[in-house]
């Protein structure tokens, strides 16, 4: 590695041996790639990309995923991704289609419409079950690949429903046209969306794998919802406390005071602002519960990712992504990826090394992995 990288001195990785007699120290996750290295890969693949009508896109994000996989380090070894452009190529593809289908089909008929959708219904659970195989076990790490066990059962309990939620709402505007009520009915199940999220977040941890090697993960859907909460009942605190700011400023504005208006205009803005932190907040809230949650034999995992500093991570993304007319996006993306991955530590109380000694290769199941591979849609991590 470049000591340019490096702020010009040697590159070093944590020691993993403990000295006799003491816990070892938590691993950190270390990402060496920089912005400007990303930034010329990224530029290849976008102008790749569009000279070929989006089929190079499959290729792009195969070498986007070996760059910052094989930027990540872990007790001295990296991260590797291994996926066939070819197969997710077939992914997108198939994708396409059925995005194209969807949004055409009741243009045609009533009946090719309903048909369209249940092929949906039916076929985009198996799909991300798909796709969260193809992931993983493509991702290697020491000459072992992670894994994915999860049962086509369990992913249609888990995604079916927030599938229908997204699809059924529109076939139901081309079905029953003002038919309102119907419509908002089928709305109240969005009520429900954290426990869907959830639901999928532990589907997605409880089943994971390295080598033989299956996660513990104690987390149930409710508690990993529990961020959903904690956001509404603070925006709902703030959301108060700008009502009571906006009626005070109303008050003062019908005297004939500038202050007033002031006072409505921060009212809002604040309540604005804080509404735009749900996402942020839930998304920390989220992966810091199910990352620190999850355990592998002999190896506890740690994230401790900030609200406030995701958010302004972002915020300084955005801005300069629209200051520089989209060219800061490769370094928006080393940025974000490095954050994410600095705020992961590994805990192996009994040693690393043994822990991952005692990790061999699992069985492969040439039907279920084959049924990935064709479809190869990919998901992000």
């Amino acid at each position: 590695m470049d000591d340019k990288q490096t702020g010009g001195a040697p590159f070093r990785f944590p020691s993993i041996l403990p000295d006799s007699g003491t816990r070892p120290a938590p691993l950190p996750l270390i990402f060496s790639g920089s912005g400007a290295e990303y930034f010329r890969i990224w530029i290849v693949n976008l102008l790749l990309t569009v000279a070929t009508l989006g089929i190079y896109s499959a290729w792009a994000k195969t070498r986007r995923l070996q760059y910052f996989y094989r930027n990540t380090h872990l007790a001295g070894a990296s991260f590797d991704f291994r996926g066939n452009p070819k197969a997710i190529l077939r992914g997108r593809l198939v994708a396409v289609a059925l995005v194209a289908a969807y949004h055409y089909a009741f243009g045609f008929s009533r009946v090719t419409g309903v048909v369209i959708v249940a092929l949906l219904l039916a076929g985009l659970p198996f799909m991300m079950r798909a796709a969260l195989r193809f992931r993983l076990s493509n991702t290697w790490y020491r000459g072992l690949p992670f894994g994915f066990d999860g049962s086509v059962g369990q992913a249609y309990l888990v995604y079916l429903l927030p599938v229908a939620m997204f699809i059924v709402p529109s076939a139901l505007v081309a079905l029953v046209p003002g038919n309102a009520a119907l419509l908002g009915a089928f709305f109240l199940l969005y009520l429900c969306w954290p426990l869907m999220h959830g639901a999928m977040k532990g589907y997605q941890h409880k089943h994971l794998m390295y080598g033989d090697q299956h996660a513990d993960f104690p987390l149930s859907k409710g508690s990993l919802a529990k961020p959903y909460l904690q956001a509404l009942l603070i925006d709902l605190g703030i959301g108060l406390g700008c009502a009571v700011l906006i009626g005070l400023g109303v008050a003062f504005s019908g005297k004939g005071g500038m202050m007033g208006a002031f006072v409505v205009l921060a009212g809002v803005a604040v309540f604005y602002l804080s509404v735009l932190l749900i996402g942020p907040f839930i998304l920390v809230r989220m992966n810091n519960k199910a990352w620190s949650a999850t355990r592998f034999p002999g190896v506890g995992i740690d994230c401790a990712m900030t609200v406030w500093g995701y958010l302004k991570l972002q915020v300084v993304n955005v801005l300069l992504t629209v200051l520089t007319l989209g060219l800061f996006r490769p370094f928006a993306a080393v940025r974000t990826w490095r954050y994410r991955v600095e705020h992961l530590h590994v805990d192996a109380p009994d040693g690393f090394e043994q822990a991952t000694r005692s990790a061999g290769r699992r069985p492969v199941a040439a039907t279920g992995d084959g049924v990935a591979d064709f479809l190869g849609v990919d998901l992000s991590w």
